[in-house]
């Protein structure tokens, strides 16, 4: 049978990246929730049972609690320390971890740690909210093999693809943390011509030269794992010229261009060729302005299940060392935005 897109997709991300892991190659994300009452860890244990069956990429997880005082004490800078202080084994699975705060005993965190070859970031934040719904009702929302089945995912030679679950001995203690900080605001949500509007506003003002828009490939999947995101850029003399709607247009345009390329693809050699060449052409793009909008995920919030518990309240997370460890340098940056209930989440670098 012939690959799918998705096939293809999932199978040069996971040839794009070094394998070895290196921990600068981890999604850190943390979901906040409004619960009536914390879950306990074997509550989680259960619960993310559910996602190995038949999953081709996680058999095990590395499952922990901690508690903080408030949220003020685990703040999204925080975040890429966990994977060098919390999941020594991080070549092998990914971390999840139960977030509670003892000045709050009715907020419920999960935090997760996923390599960003195996995971995308909307898929880490899909899998947050299907964790919460299998603790909530006690039954599987993961549907990972029936997944599979939909979609006709081709699974049996996903082995010769992944990376090799062996410590990279070569780590730099320096992507403990990373090297810019994040503005946080909360704004009423924006379409996203004036999204685009605001971010043109930032990447000028920074001299960017390369607008980095990154673009799932497969937002329709039901798929909870697989990095199935594309890379597009724009340059400066498009982004100085256009509208945000025009932004989006071009960009678009680009989208359709990079599938048509994917398409191509069809055996490991080909895969391994391609992969081979796209952190060298990323790195071609000097003075990155990158981009990275969830829309509007209103519908996995929780609410439309009638419980006044286990409600989403807040996602936070930011891109792997490896891809936003750049946005500290001159003329760069990255802007991400998720929206819940008409609230636009921002994140935004800046340098230190």
């Amino acid at each position: 049978m012939p690959l799918s897109m998705v096939d293809k997709i999932i199978r040069l991300s996971l040839m794009s990246f070094p394998h070895p892991l290196g921990v600068g190659q981890f999604y850190p994300a943390l979901s906040t929730y409004n619960v009536e009452q914390s879950f306990s860890l074997g509550d989680f244990r259960d619960a993310v049972s559910y996602y190995f069956d038949e999953n081709p990429f996680f058999s095990k997880c590395y499952l922990i609690e901690r508690q903080f005082e408030s949220p003020e004490e685990f703040p999204i800078s925080s975040f890429q320390e966990i994977v060098f202080d919390e999941y020594p084994n991080y070549y092998d699975g990914f971390l999840l971890m139960s977030v509670t705060y003892k000045s709050n005993p009715d907020i419920q965190g999960i935090f997760t740690v996923f390599p960003m070859s195996m995971n995308d970031g909307y898929r880490c934040f899909r899998f947050h909210q299907a964790l919460m719904a299998t603790m909530m009702a006690g039954k599987d929302h993961f549907r990972i093999a029936e997944s599979i089945a939909e979609i006709q995912l081709q699974t049996a030679d996903l082995d010769q693809y992944l990376p090799a679950r062996k410590p990279f001995i070569d780590d730099d203690e320096c992507s403990r943390i990373m090297p810019w900080k994040l503005r946080e605001t909360v704004e009423p949500a924006r379409k996203i011509g004036a999204h685009l509007d605001m971010v043109k506003a930032e990447f000028l003002n920074r001299a960017s030269e390369n607008l980095m828009v990154m673009k799932n490939a497969s937002y329709a999947s039901s798929l909870l794992f697989g990095n199935h995101l594309l890379f597009l850029f724009v340059p400066r003399e498009v982004v100085s010229r256009c509208s945000g709607d025009q932004i989006r247009d071009y960009y678009k345009e680009l989208a359709v261009e990079a599938e048509k390329a994917v398409a191509q693809l069809e055996t490991p050699e080909d895969f391994a060729r391609a992969g081979a060449a796209w952190l060298p052409g990323f790195a071609a793009y000097p003075r990155r302005f990158g981009v990275n909008n969830y829309g509007d995920v209103s519908q996995y919030d929780g609410s439309d299940s009638g419980s006044e518990s286990g409600i989403l309240v807040q996602y936070q997370w930011h891109m792997p060392y490896m891809i936003s460890g750049a946005a500290a340098t001159e003329g760069s940056g990255m802007h991400m935005t998720i929206t819940i209930k008409d609230k636009a989440f921002n994140f935004l670098t800046e340098r230190r």
